[in-house]
């Protein structure tokens, strides 16, 4: 079981967007990706979205992996490279909690979830902090 409190610095590949905006991902984290419209909010994103990946695998009990070496990534040729930078993030486990929503709204949230290139947990979450900000 891991410490609480835990942190994790691990490396993630920016990608130009083909119509704008970035996309990022984690090699080490397969389905850790989150996209943004400039370079600044995409770096809070990577932090969410790392901090909500690793905090379902501990939630899981699954085994979180070693970063790979910044001088060790895998590199593709068919991704538009923007950069690498290291994300750091301190997750926790979570309570998890059961929402009931209409078939179709959850369809609408998971069309944009993907279309975002993040999880519907975390779409749920961040609209919910929108709604909470605006008051």
């Amino acid at each position: 079981m891991l410490a609480p409190m835990q942190r994790f610095v691990f490396p993630a590949l920016i990608e130009m967007g083909e119509g704008g905006g970035y996309g990022l991902f984690f090699p080490d984290l397969p389905g850790c990706v989150t996209a943004a419209d400039t370079l600044n909010d995409l770096a809070d994103s990577a932090r969410e979205a790392l901090e909500l990946h690793l905090g379902g695998m501990i939630d899981a009990n699954m085994p979180i992996p070693s970063a790979t070496p910044l001088d060790r990534l895998p590199r593709d040729p068919d991704i538009r490279e923007a950069g690498v930078i290291l994300v750091e993030a301190t997750p926790e486990a979570s309570t998890v909690v059961r929402l009931t929503l209409p078939e179709s709204l959850l369809s609408d949230i998971d069309d944009a979830a993907k279309a975002r290139g993040i999880t519907r947990d975390a779409i749920i979450a961040e609209s919910a902090e929108a709604l909470l900000k605006a008051g």
